[in-house]
């Protein structure tokens, strides 16, 4: 029986990935520690002593939380298309998952080929159908973060009006621009899913209009439109997973809001108001949106150490806080690789075949 297409193209799109990786580490532990370099050593140290470890469990626990939620989130939309996944499974996978977004060149993106093949391995279970569910958990992530983002980015103009609209003009005017541009794109979507439209579905019938792709884009076609399907029956159909899911993620925007109250109240009695979190949980995620480096490092950096000082935290204090991030996002890729390393392992030594889609051999 020859391996099926979507489980070559997966494994060898994931190869390569880990192999562009292995170039960025380096580059990204360089680039870290330049910025604690111009920050000053010694500086950036005394904050982090000034913080205390608890600081640092307390973020912890918040990045265990967003991990925790965006899993149930997941079990939940599992339900409806009856996947009988264990939740240690999905929150394994959701871990990989999360840990190949830190790594890739978006946090919002790019681990979610490893999810889909994690739990379609464990559970035995065709790769279109756990692909389906994980496109619906990031349509509604999508949302929610486009809600949440357009609140954030309304409190955060209104309380710093003076700046972002007098000498801070131009940052101002992008936030502004750039909330009201994912609010349209949220309602777009909205709408595509209510009227069960198949936006990808159409996007594949284009690329088989290319000649050499005709054939393959006809069988792609066919997958992708089942789990559009899969997709649109769920949100349309089985509303109280939908909700569910969609207010476990809501949740995973607050807990990453809450990061630098835990990190400052717990260590240096720093109160933040929502006005200074609104401003950071914005320009963090319009960096992140498009990073370079794994985590953004460097330019996530250098926009937040100028966030910071507009907020009146100092430069020793904004670098600890973000090595504290940096701890916890290098422990979510560890626990991640280690967990792919295992089911990977566990595999290879097994007879066990990779799940076949709908189909038969040639799905892919």
């Amino acid at each position: 029986m020859r391996a099926t297409g979507a489980h070559v193209t997966l494994e060898g799109s994931i190869m390569r990935r880990m192999l562009s990786l292995a170039i960025l580490l380096p580059v990204t532990a360089v680039i870290l520690a330049a910025m604690v370099y111009v920050v000053g050593v010694e500086r950036t140290l005394a904050a982090v002593r000034a913080a205390g470890p608890l600081a640092f469990v307390g973020v912890g626990a918040l990045t265990a939380a967003h991990v925790l939620l965006q899993a149930a989130a997941w079990m939940a939309l599992n339900q409806p298309i009856k996947h009988r996944v264990r939740f240690r499974t999905v929150l394994a996978a959701t871990t990989v998952g999360l840990a190949g977004n830190i790594l890739t060149p978006s946090t919002f993106l790019g681990g979610e080929p490893l999810k889909v093949l994690y739990v379609g391995r464990r559970g035995h279970l065709p790769y279109h159908e756990v692909a389906g569910s994980v496109l619906l958990s990031k349509y509604l992530e999508a949302i929610s973060f486009i809600l949440f983002f357009g609140f954030c980015t309304a409190v955060a103009a209104v309380y710093y009006r003076d700046l972002l609209f007098g000498p801070y003009l131009a940052g101002g005017i992008t936030l502004v621009v750039l909330a009201g541009t994912l609010l349209v794109l949220c309602g777009v979507l909205w709408r595509a899913l209510a009227l069960r439209h198949r936006p990808l579905a159409a996007l594949v019938g284009l690329l088989g209009r290319v000649r050499p792709l005709r054939r393959r884009m006809a069988r792609l076609r066919e997958r992708t439109r089942q789990m559009e399907e899969q997709v649109s029956r769920v949100f349309c159909e089985e509303g109280g997973a939908s909700w569910s899911a969609f207010g476990a993620l809501v949740l995973t925007h607050v807990a990453i809001l809450l990061k630098p109250v835990a990190f400052f109240c717990i260590g240096t009695q720093l109160h933040l108001g929502l006005g200074p979190l609104s401003l950071i949980f914005v320009v963090a995620q319009a960096l992140l949106a498009f990073q370079f480096t794994p985590a953004g490092a460097g330019t996530l950096d250098g926009g937040l150490l100028g966030t910071f000082a507009l907020v009146g935290l100092g430069q020793g204090q904004a670098m600890a806080y973000l090595l504290c991030l940096r701890l916890w996002d290098a422990t979510v890729v560890g626990v991640g690789a280690f967990l792919a390393a295992r089911v990977g392992a566990r595999l290879l030594g097994s007879k066990e075949k990779p799940p076949v889609p709908a189909g038969g051999c040639s799905g892919g």
